[in-house]
């Protein structure tokens, strides 16, 4: 005897074998939608620069068919940095929704609680004293693990203490801020031009030695974030109601806060402590996703958007100089801010 199962509305189901999954039809258009978008800014940025190699010429030598010195230009300068912006911003806007959701708090995001400040001074650090011929990003884990286990010894039960969480957050992020600065200020200013850069959230030394590994690590964690998916929309309702649905909560809440330090941490890796984008992300994707709870793909793909978007318009409005991306995402992060505060009070009036 056969039963038909009834499907919620706007849900499309996919048989995979004896598996079922369900997928919320707008958050999947919205995010097919925003890698159109990304593929077309894609190749934009890849055009601008100095040179004269515009959209026609990208096209052509992704094909196959530029010339030498087009494949030069191409692969090894500018492809190097818009991959590493995507990159980037595919792992800020991720950390950011897994965050935000935990938290239940559109302000607590990684360069908000402390997260990317600590991964930035444990690469400051190795980068500093610790030669090692190659730049350290696989320090910044390290520092994003310590500033974790800080947050976590000072506030046990981040989805019940949102505020509290923020609040420790941005003490330790001030802290290690200036560390960092204060490391960076006892060497020859002739080191540090690289590093400093970096710290203001610079793509243009970018290199697919560092962006490979991340990108590989990154794949790894994917069934981790399709497994955590569930749980974490449920956390949203709260702990109580999280608990009586069969969640357990408190292994599920150090599981997803260690994944987003790790996922903000290598995203930090590449250009920097960026701001905005983990801020930003998953607004946006909660906004086009109008009911999921939890879209942490739609908003990986915002934060890519979000983050190539910046890098473009300030590539734009600098040329010819060179203006690290970070300055950009903190004027348009200031803006949200602000907007996010007034919008808050007129609500509470």
């Amino acid at each position: 005897m056969t039963m038909n199962t009834v499907l919620p509305t706007g849900v499309w189901r996919l048989q995979l074998g004896r598996a079922t999954l369900l997928l919320h039809r707008r958050t999947w258009l919205m995010t097919l939608l925003m890698l159109c978008t990304l593929l077309l800014m894609f190749v934009l940025s890849v055009s601008l620069g100095s040179g004269n190699m515009g959209v026609r010429d990208v096209v052509l030598t992704l094909t196959g068919n530029g010339s030498k010195l087009q494949e030069i230009m191409l692969y090894k300068i500018r492809l190097p940095r818009v991959a590493g912006v995507i990159v980037a911003g595919l792992a800020m806007g991720m950390a950011g929704c897994l965050i935000q959701t935990l938290v239940r708090n559109r302000l607590a995001t990684p360069d908000m609680v402390g997260v990317n400040e600590g991964a930035s001074l444990a690469v400051i650090v190795f980068a500093i004293y610790l030669t090692l011929g190659a730049w350290p990003w696989w320090a910044s884990p390290l520092g994003a693990a310590l500033a974790a286990a800080a947050l976590f010894v000072l506030c046990r039960r981040p989805g019940e203490q949102g505020y509290l969480f923020i609040v420790i957050g941005i003490a330790i992020s001030e802290l290690f801020n200036a560390l960092g600065e204060f490391a960076m200020s006892t060497q020859p200013l002739s080191h540090l031009t690289s590093i400093y850069f970096w710290t203001m959230g610079h793509f243009a030394h970018a290199s697919y030695q560092a962006i490979n590994p991340i990108v590989l690590i990154l794949l790894l964690l994917c069934p981790a974030m399709a497994l955590i998916n569930r749980p974490l929309a449920l956390l949203r309702f709260g702990d109580a109601t999280a608990r009586s649905l069969g969640v357990n909560v408190t292994p599920i809440q150090l599981g997803i806060l260690g994944l987003a330090i790790l996922i903000a941490s290598l995203g930090t890796a590449i250009g920097g402590p960026v701001v905005f984008i983990a801020m930003a992300a998953p607004i946006l994707a909660s906004w086009l996703a109008r009911d999921n709870l939890a879209p942490i793909w739609l908003a990986a793909v915002c934060g890519a958007v979000l983050l190539l978007g910046s890098d473009i318009l300030v590539r734009v409005l600098a040329q010819p100089n060179e203006i690290p991306t970070g300055i950009m995402t903190r004027i348009l992060g200031g803006f949200l801010l602000l907007f996010l505060l007034i919008k808050d009070r007129q609500w509470s009036d």
